[in-house]
């Protein structure tokens, strides 16, 4: 694919140099031209510095949360592009936000495939029809409540669950949202909200070129369209002093309700279990399973041997700062009576998630060792006791919550991935399927990420099925880490589509004294859930 790229100046900024790289090291796509824009800016989407006391709150937020890579500061354009054929843009005379005919043509005769937009002030409804598939751009909003003015900051402001960003496609004058992606909203950094999103944001672009070189014009169809940039009216104003004020007055007050809580509770997990064979519909009747204080339990993921069930769960000292998790197994006899835990596998990094399943009679376990940027295959050689590494089915890659499922004669793997440093764990939910377990050569699923959404993304326990459908159980990580279980039922699997909708929720309000429903693992005969709650750290206890 022919791409053209338009810049503002000679520089970008340093997402838009990564994006560019990785679309460089695409087989499929060509860098043919670089378009670069000095005319006037558009003066609807250039952003003033906000007030004096929001000036001040942005300068404390830099210094205060400055570490690691600012995805948004200006770097020059990347190596390598030297060679590319340039031309710079003109103006019709009297028409600022018009292009010069001589230059419409020009591009045109490059035959460009798309025009990737990282400057920001072209009029592109005159450049849009200069390519095959007009242009793309990114954009760390939601593109509805919040127009990417002051990135992350209303978002923090108002406290609202998630921060959107979205790629936008114009074609002949047309804007549509054509990717859409949700984040956590970080409430306490204005700064550490925005670049989270453009981290992230760096694998939008090449996405969209991937998709296009492999599908077309059905990679980015859209029909919900939208203003043109430069069009539409500014959602918020600019930062004032009685935002400041009001922000900083709202920090101040949660932190001093957490420090408050802090020196009174700590929050705790506790593994909960039922006998009975279906997916339950109430939670009702829980044998719960509450850790030492020293001790921290987690992810209940169960399987069964004869007639007895066994929960293996991530088991860490506390602090959990300065401990790594191994994987330990909770024994619990068809009478529902439970022994106490015993560690089972430990390596020198972080172990949790301990995904264990059967397949040909044998016993085998997938924890998540995103420490060790590996998922590793464990087999029992003595159930459930003893458990020896196979194989890494995949290294090199930052996976969380990794979940298997043998289906239609195929081996298909759910994991979260964080592809960029510095960018949310919890978002992208990826597939890979294979016909062999043992094998290192998964093929990704052509829509990866197949959720990019935190609300439903991260998996939350095994697979389970109910009345001839398949069900996947999901985390819900938008109000904070694991604040709820989404049930979604799996509508389409195949190795072209993927689909799924929301069935159930699980939340914090279905059972006493939590805060949290992190984990759901059900299979014929048993239920295990882990919940978070508040322990009084006054009272004297284990």
């Amino acid at each position: 694919m022919r791409i053209g790229l338009l810049l503002e100046r000679d520089v970008v900024p340093y997402w838009a140099s990564m994006a560019v790289e990785r679309i460089r090291a695409s087989e499929h796509a060509d860098i043919a031209l670089l378009i670069l824009d000095h005319g006037p800016p558009d003066r609807e989407r250039s952003s003033s510095r906000g007030s004096p006391l929001y000036r001040v709150h942005a300068w404390y937020d830099r210094a205060r949360h400055g570490n690691g890579q600012d995805p948004t500061l200006d770097v020059g354009i990347p190596p390598g592009l030297e060679r590319v054929s340039r031309m710079r843009l003109g103006r019709r005379e009297g028409a600022p936000r018009s292009l010069a005919e001589g230059d419409m043509s020009a591009i045109k005769g490059q035959d460009l495939d798309v025009i990737l937009d990282i400057g920001g002030v072209t009029p592109i409804r005159d450049l849009s029809e200069c390519s095959r598939y007009g242009t793309l751009s990114f954009h760390p909003c939601d593109g509805r409540c919040y127009d990417g003015r002051y990135a992350g900051f209303w978002e923090a402001v108002d406290r609202v669950p998630v921060t959107g960003s979205h790629v936008i496609r114009v074609k002949d004058g047309v804007a549509t949202v054509v990717y859409r992606s949700f984040s956590h909203t970080i409430t306490w950094s204005e700064k550490r909200n925005r670049e989270q999103v453009y981290h992230k944001g760096i694998s939008f672009l090449p996405r969209m070129v991937e998709a296009l070189y492999q599908r077309g014009e059905a990679a980015i169809a859209s029909e919900e369209r939208v203003p043109l940039v430069g069009e539409a009216a500014p959602s918020r104003p600019a930062p004032g002093n009685r935002d400041i004020l009001r922000y900083v007055a709202r920090l101040a007050s949660m932190n001093a309700r957490n420090i408050a809580s802090s020196i009174t509770s700590e929050e705790q997990i506790a593994v909960r279990y039922r006998l009975g064979d279906g997916i339950p519909e109430s939670f009702d009747g829980f044998t719960t399973l509450i850790p030492p204080k020293h001790l921290w339990w987690a992810d209940p993921i169960v399987t069964r041997q004869d007639d007895d069930f066994y929960i293996f769960i991530e088991e860490l000292a506390l602090p959990r700062s300065r401990n790594l998790g191994h994987i330990s197994v909770i024994k619990v006899d068809a009478e529902g009576r439970y022994q106490a835990p015993v560690p089972v596998l430990q390596r020198p990094y972080h172990l949790s998630y301990p995904f264990v399943f059967q397949h040909d009679g044998r016993h085998y376990m997938v924890p998540e060792s995103s420490g060790a940027r590996t998922i590793e295959l464990y087999e029992a050689v003595e159930f459930p006791y003893r458990w020896e590494h196979v194989m890494d089915l995949m290294k090199n890659v930052h996976a969380h919550d990794t979940t298997l499922i043998r289906r239609d004669g195929r081996w298909w793997m759910f994991t979260n991935i964080m592809e960029n440093p510095g960018a949310p764990v919890d978002d992208e939910l990826f597939i890979f399927h294979s016909r062999d377990l043992l094998s290192e050569e998964w093929t990704p699923h052509p829509l990866n990420p197949v959720v990019t959404d935190v609300r439903t993304a991260r998996p939350a326990g095994p697979f389970c099925e109910r009345g001839g459908f398949l069900y996947r159980p999901s985390q819900d990580c938008s109000v904070c880490y694991g604040y709820a279980v989404n049930i979604n039922r799996v509508v389409e699997l195949s190795e072209r589509s993927y689909r799924e909708s929301l069935s159930n929720r699980i939340e914090p309000g279905h059972f006493e004294n939590t805060t949290r429903v992190h984990t759901f693992s059900h299979m014929k005969g048993f239920t295990a859930v882990d919940t978070f709650f508040m322990r009084s750290r006054l009272r004297p206890g284990r």
